[in-house]
């Protein structure tokens, strides 16, 4: 019979899983600032109180003059509030519309053109972040790399870091919190996919400005998405009741009034063919919508209508700008010829119909490193999984098992997606993105076994591990049950030559790809 040793099941506030509590005393003074005053205690529950969220879930953050909050690229998950002294935002969005935000632009402030390869740039001057400023919202509620580098302007600069689980409790237990952040992200939205936009490279701030002031926000879908598409994936739907289920953006044939920019998520292309929808692609951040009917509408003079339809796959957020406005700034008759893989209007899946309706369905897209074996190539010796095993404490982290179509086969191994929804209910934040690489990993001091993660992951590909202490005996808590913490796939990070699955296949039967990268796929194919 197995040792076991009784002990007390880690909770969500334990000190060892906090940053350093908050004192009671500059808790209150932050919740009596302009930033919190709005929010009502009595919205929280009694064993989630408001002050318990700021104690615990939020950190103070002190800095000098030239200290990094975070870079551009990287990747973080908390939203920052200054409450002392100023930060320098450099390539932000919302210069001049934000302003009335929370964002104050430099009176001087201007764009000045950067040649990148053969295409001219936009880059705004930094912007000043000062007192009760909030900022790392697009992010956070994104989980998309960071669009600015955040940099303490003086010395003595202080800044509240509400890090996700506290920030995620905010945004759902306060309307007051969540419209006042909403609001800054629907216009820091809009600036941001203008700027991101290769239609305005050249363009100067006013211009943008301007352009800004007639565009629109829209979210199909929802952040939280993965609940949802578990309960479907589990009716056995086939491809065509899949897209039924998903919010339509465009409807093909319909007349095309505005240009869509695709701000975060993504969306899938369809065409219909007599009485069916089928996917011929997808579009994610930056991609656009309508470029193509509305330049031509543009030259003819007429009245453009979709050539195809736009369906929100998850949760998809676009900026909209009116057909006017297309016509009036832009000079598409030109552009598309110049550049025509920047305005292309779909990122087709180079692999037959039955294989775009398995990679989309099943929202591999979200995928940056998928396990994909080649069926024809594997002949179930294991050494992959023998592998991982040797280089994780001898328990694998991932099962030679999942769906397949033809010859190819993902695996039940975390998939690093573009859009980890894994992260979204952790209590205690651990689970999250490496700042450097983006790779989703856990810290198991501060995993508390609560399955959340686990449960949320739309591929299975998080498990629940029993814990042993260091003699080897499991961890029981008062009620006899076994201490657990989530265990997934790590792409053996630390070892420079990368995962241990890969180098260990005989047959070159598995692949850690991005599945956007479709080219492999097609290239597998091709070998059947």
């Amino acid at each position: 019979m197995a040792q076991v040793q009784l002990a007390k099941r880690p909770q969500r506030w334990d000190e060892t899983l906090g940053r350093g509590r908050i004192p009671a005393d500059l808790v209150a003074l932050i919740l009596s600032s302009r930033i919190f005053r709005d929010i009502n205690p009595d919205d929280f529950p009694d064993d989630l109180p408001l002050e318990g969220i700021i104690a615990n879930d939020c950190t103070i953050r002190q800095l000098a003059r030239g200290d990094f909050v975070y870079r551009e690229g990287s990747y973080q998950t908390s939203i920052f509030v200054v409450l002392n002294g100023g930060i320098r935002m450099e390539a932000l969005a919302g210069t001049g519309r934000a302003a009335g935000q929370g964002v104050r632009a430099n009176k001087h402030s201007r764009f000045r053109s950067l040649l990148r390869g053969k295409h001219a740039v936009t880059q705004p001057e930094p912007v000043l972040l000062e007192r009760y400023d909030m900022f790392g919202e697009l992010e956070a509620m994104t989980r998309t790399p960071s669009s600015g580098t955040a940099v303490a302007h003086v010395d003595g600069t202080v800044l509240l870091e509400m890090t996700w689980p506290g920030a995620r409790e905010l945004l759902h237990w306060s309307d007051a919190f969540r419209h006042r952040v909403e609001s800054i992200y629907r216009i820091r939205s809009i600036d941001l996919a203008l700027m991101e936009s290769t239609l305005f490279s050249q363009s100067d701030q006013e211009t943008l400005a301007s352009i800004a002031k007639h565009c629109s926000f829209e979210r199909h879908g929802s952040f939280d998405w993965t609940h949802r598409y578990q309960r479907e994936s589990a009716s056995g739907r086939d491809s065509a009741r899949t897209m039924e289920q998903e919010p339509v953006i465009v409807e093909q044939g319909h007349y095309l009034e505005d240009l869509f920019l695709i701000r975060s998520g993504f969306a899938r292309v369809t065409e219909r063919i007599h009485d069916r929808e089928r996917t011929v692609g997808f579009l994610e951040r930056s991609d656009m919508f309508g470029i193509a009917e509305i330049n031509e509408g543009l030259r003819a003079s007429g009245l453009p209508h979709a050539r195809q339809g736009l369906r929100a796959i998850g949760y998809c957020d676009v900026v909209r700008i009116p057909e006017n406005i297309v016509e009036k700034y832009m000079r598409l008759d030109s552009q598309p010829e110049a550049n025509p893989e920047a305005h292309a209007s779909v990122r087709s899946l180079h692999a037959d119909q039955s294989m775009r309706d398995f990679i989309v369905d099943k929202r591999f897209i979200n995928a940056t490193k998928a396990m994909v074996i080649d069926t024809t190539r594997c002949v179930g010796c294991d050494d992959c999984v023998r592998a991982c095993a040797a280089t994780h404490d001898g328990i694998p982290r991932f099962e030679r098992r999942g769906p397949t179509h033809a010859n190819l086969m993902v695996a039940t191994a975390c998939m690093h997606c573009a859009d980890p929804v894994c992260l979204i209910d952790c209590p205690t934040g651990a689970i999250h993105r490496d700042a450097g690489s983006g790779s989703i990993v856990i810290d198991d001091n501060m995993c508390i076994g609560c399955a959340t993660c686990s449960s949320a992951c739309p591929y299975d590909n998080i498990h629940m591990r029993e814990v042993r202490n260091a003699d080897g005996a499991f961890l029981i808590d008062e009620d006899g049950a076994n201490h657990l913490k989530a265990s997934k796939c790590d792409l053996c990070a630390g070892q420079s030559s990368g995962p241990a699955c890969q180098r260990a296949c005989p047959h070159d039967a598995l692949m850690r790809i991005d599945i956007r990268e479709l080219n492999v796929i097609s290239d597998r194919q091709e070998r059947i």
